[in-house]
């Protein structure tokens, strides 16, 4: 493996500030900096960063106003190991890949919510999720399904939104621009002794491009989305935390041409005349009770999701899908020992029942008209040991007892070391992880057709990865990793029988790669900041798989001047060259490369008074030509202008 780091070593960080904590119940906030900064998704409790042994990189809320940006998916292209993909025009499917791994093999909280699309294979679709309201992001990498169950194989991104601190404070901002773009988010929060609260709400419009790069007719965008939580306290022994989301989001699109088979446009995306409209709807509580002045907690916790699609042809609807998951969790944390002993325990237990719904429709009666339901449960022991808060292992072992096919027992171990008297962490971790079938490959389609194998077994992987972390006060971090990882029984279409199924995969596939990030301020006005992920992602016959390119990397630099008024910023988005599948007659291989591109962003904020600031970008700024998914158009260059006002605080 020839990883050529002095060519692509872009690297970046994300790091430092203030944490907002979910999970399972609010954390506390705290001003802290470098290996101090409080995690919530590394454990099944808020942990420092000095404890952490896997992978995880982390946007604050400084680091999304620092790069504006419409949807969660461009921010995510400057952490290391993350790919993303979308299909054309700003709305339409983007896919989000960790270390190598399937997009359903990313599993996505929001404010500790699994929001994957139980249709879907618990795949989230990235590409109805904006910014607006995000205050914090969390990318936890290697297997995780030992804390989370299926489908945390490539990891964890746990996003978390907004809630106030101190007195009453919100903001208005309307922006618009290129495409025919325009934007509105008002929100507003809260907190004090005891209690805290914010809620947002955002719309976008755009007349957007083209989804197929051939065509010509523009394919628009609209999204609404509303975000609340909250978190009250009206004991010292009891907590409630309260998180609801809802999106709305309509998007217009081009099909892939299978009309006439060998055409010129056979298998490419075209000018169509189709749409789809998406709801989604999720919602959380959560009661913590905590006895022996703090030692011992239990929290239960409820949540649900509901996805709903559908589909229009001509206007007409042609087919669509609802998901719908029912989550119930008991979680009790028992620590023993204080800060200051030599040595701390923390032991943890978790049951998780979860009810899943799924309703295939279409346009036409017939047996794809269907609906099915599965039912599983999870048990999960963790153990955290401190050795004179130098030393940090853990371990977690976790069973999931499935109705319809093969249950999976997974495990995780973690080991970190911070030396004494330094900002240097040395740490690495093992383990395993697994997901579930999705329901066309257990149930199928059409049973004329395609029909569901009853005899998968979950896909599983596992793998370790080793390297450090170094911080320097909040002056400059650095993190090297190293990773490698095994996948076993991967579900594969089997187009060699008729009606079409699934099946799993006979020999395994592997990924191996290193992630590289750092960040440098030197004082209080410039940040530089960079990241570099090379992943090398190999099928069951050793070539690279498709929309994984081996190099990624991101490059940003800010600064704030005028008495911290005004603040620029530049940042380049660095996308190797990949493949893609395609169904093209002329293309024997089955597979297209697609050429490297980088993604340059300008921006600039002014604030004019205390409560009036007005703000620009320009994305895409070389107007680079490229394409995520074969034939599927992007933007161009773009500008963006706005202003935002706030009160209170």
């Amino acid at each position: 493996m020839s990883l050529q780091l002095s060519r692509h070593a872009l690297s970046l960080l994300l790091l430092s500030s203030t944490a907002l904590s979910f999970t399972p119940a609010r954390a506390q906030q705290a001003d802290l900096t470098g290996l101090d900064e409080i995690v919530v998704t590394a454990s099944r409790t808020i942990v420092p960063l000095k404890s952490v042994g896997s992978a995880i990189d982390i946007l604050t809320a400084e680091d999304i106003a620092a790069r504006p940006r419409f949807e969660v998916s461009d921010l995510l292209r400057e952490v290391p190991g993350v790919a993303v993909n979308r299909s054309g025009q700003r709305g339409a499917q983007t896919q989000v890949r960790l270390r190598g791994d399937e997009g359903n093999h990313t599993l996505v909280l929001i404010n500790g919510i699994e929001v994957g699309d139980p249709m879907s294979g618990d795949e989230f679709d990235f590409g109805n999720l904006l910014t607006d309201g995000v205050d914090r992001i969390e990318v936890l990498r290697g297997p995780q399904s030992a804390l989370y169950g299926s489908q945390a194989i490539g990891g964890v991104i746990n996003i978390l939104t907004h809630e106030g601190k101190g007195p009453l404070e919100g903001s208005v901002s309307a922006q618009g621009g290129s495409f025919g773009t325009y934007a509105l988010n008002s929100a507003v929060g809260a907190g004090g002794e005891g209690y805290s609260f914010g809620a947002s709400v955002a719309w976008l419009d755009t007349d957007g491009i083209s989804q197929a790069a051939s065509g010509t007719e523009k394919d628009g965008h609209q999204n609404f989305t509303f975000n609340a939580s909250s978190h009250v306290a009206p004991s010292e022994v009891f907590d409630l935390a309260l998180a609801a989301r809802y999106t709305q989001a309509y998007g217009e699109e081009d099909n892939q041409d299978f009309a006439v088979f060998g055409s010129p446009t056979y298998s490419t995306a075209i000018d169509s005349d189709n749409a789809h409209r998406t709801k989604t709807a999720y919602g959380r509580a959560a009661g913590r009770f905590s006895l022996l002045e703090g030692m011992w907690d239990h929290t239960l916790a409820a949540a649900i999701t509901d996805v709903r699609k559908r589909n229009f042809d001509m206007q007409a609807f042609s087919f669509g899908s609802e998901g719908r998951r029912v989550n119930l969790s008991y979680q009790t944390n028992l620590f023993v020992g204080e800060a200051g002993d030599a040595i701390r325990h923390a032991v943890t237990g978790y049951v998780q029942y979860k009810d899943e719904n799924f309703e295939n429709q279409s346009a036409f009666p017939g047996p794809q008209n269907q609906q099915r339901s599965t039912q599983d449960i999870g048990y999960v022991a963790e153990y955290r040991l401190d050795l004179a808060d130098q030393v940090f292992l853990s371990g977690a072992l976790r069973h999931d007892d499935h109705e319809l096919f093969r249950n999976a027992t997974t495990y995780r171990a973690t080991a970190a070391w911070q030396r004494p008297g330094s900002g240097l962490k040395l740490r690495a971790s093992y383990g395993t992880g697994f997901a579930k079938p999705g329901f066309f490959e257990l149930f199928g389609y059409d049973p004329t057709s395609f029909v569901g194998n009853p005899n998968l077994k979950p896909e599983t992987s596992r793998g370790w990865d080793a390297g450090f972390d170094y911080a320097s006060g909040d002056t400059a971090f650095l993190s090297l990793t190293y990773f490698s990882s095994d996948f076993e029984d991967e579900i594969l279409n089997d187009f060699s029988v008729f009606p079409f199924t699934v099946r799993n995969a006979v020999a395994e596939s592997s990924r191996q790669g290193v992630e590289l990030s750092a960040r440098y301020t030197p004082d209080g006005h410039i940040t530089l900041a960079a990241s570099y992920g090379y992943t090398e992602s190999e099928d069951d016959a050793g070539f690279q798989e498709v929309r994984r390119p081996k190099h990624i990397g991101s490059v940003s630099a800010s600064y704030r001047f005028l008495d911290d008024r005004a603040q620029v910023g530049l940042s380049a988005d660095y996308n190797g060259p990949m493949t893609d599948v395609v169904f093209v007659p002329s293309i024997a291989s089955g597979v297209a490369r697609l050429k490297a591109f980088t993604l340059v962003t300008v921006s600039g904020s002014y604030d004019v008074t205390d409560t009036i600031e007005i703000f620009g970008r320009v994305e895409n700024a070389l107007d680079t030509r490229y394409q995520e998914v074969y034939t599927y158009n992007t933007p161009g260059i773009g500008a963006y202008a706005g202003v935002r006002l706030r009160f209170g605080g």
